[in-house]
C-alpha cells in the first residue's frame, strides 16, 4: 500500500473519532458551546427517607438533568431520565421554568425543573457520571456546586406549592461558569 493513502486513511479515522468525541460531549452538556437554543430537564427525585437524588460529574454535585433533544415527549424523556439511574418515580411535577442566557454566545437556554418520589429501583451510575448518591435534603442543597442550581433547588423545596419562574446570566471563566440570577424568582402559577 502506498504510504500516502495510509496516512490519508488514518487522518480520516482521526478526525471521525474526534467528532464522535465532540458529539458526544455536546449531546451531555450542550450548554457549553450550543449552536442553537435548546431546553434542559432537571429531576429532583426524592425518597422516603427525605433524601435527594444527587450525580457528581467530576467536582460537580447536582440533581440529575437531560437534554430535551430526542423526539419524545416531556414525560417520556423524564422517565427516561430516571431509568437511566436506575430508578422509577412517581409522574414528575412541574415546579420551575428558569431562561438562561450566556454572554459567551447568541444561543439562550430554558431549564425546566420536576420532582418526583422515588418508587423502586436500584441506583445505576450512567456513562459520563462518576458517583451517584442519596443525600439528606439539606446537604444536598449545601453539596450543589453550581450557584443557579442551587438557588432554584432551595426555592423549588422550600416553597412546594408555587411553580417558579426567573432568568439567569451565564459567563465563561477559567474557573468555571459562574451564573448571577438576573430576575428575580416569581411565582408562575399555584400548584393545587
Amino acid at each position: 500500500m502506498n504510504i500516502r493513502i495510509i496516512c490519508l486513511a488514518l487522518t480520516v479515522i482521526v478526525l471521525i473519532s474526534k467528532m464522535h468525541a465532540q458529539e458526544a460531549e455536546a449531546e451531555t452538556w450542550g450548554h457549553q458551546d450550543p449552536t442553537h437554543n435548546f431546553s434542559m430537564q432537571r429531576l429532583i427525585v426524592l425518597n422516603e427517607n427525605n433524601e435527594m437524588l444527587m450525580v457528581r460529574e467530576s467536582y460537580v454535585w447536582v440533581p440529575p438533568a437531560l437534554l430535551y433533544d430526542k423526539q419524545e415527549y416531556v414525560l417520556e424523556n423524564l422517565q427516561r431520565l430516571a431509568k437511566d439511574y436506575g430508578i422509577e418515580t412517581t409522574s414528575p411535577e412541574l415546579r420551575g421554568l428558569f431562561a438562561f442566557k450566556y454572554d459567551y454566545h447568541p444561543y439562550a437556554s430554558l431549564r425546566n425543573y420536576y420532582v418526583a418520589q422515588y418508587v423502586q429501583g436500584t441506583i445505576e451510575v450512567p456513562k459520563g457520571m462518576d458517583e451517584v448518591v442519596w443525600m439528606p435534603i439539606p446537604e444536598a442543597i449545601e453539596k450543589i456546586t453550581v450557584t443557579a442550581i442551587k438557588e432554584i433547588t432551595e426555592q423549588l423545596l422550600e416553597f412546594p406549592d408555587v411553580v417558579w419562574g426567573g432568568s439567569f446570566m451565564v459567563s465563561r471563566t477559567d474557573n468555571g461558569h459562574p451564573t448571577q440570577q438576573t430576575v428575580s424568582f416569581y411565582p408562575l402559577f399555584r400548584r393545587p
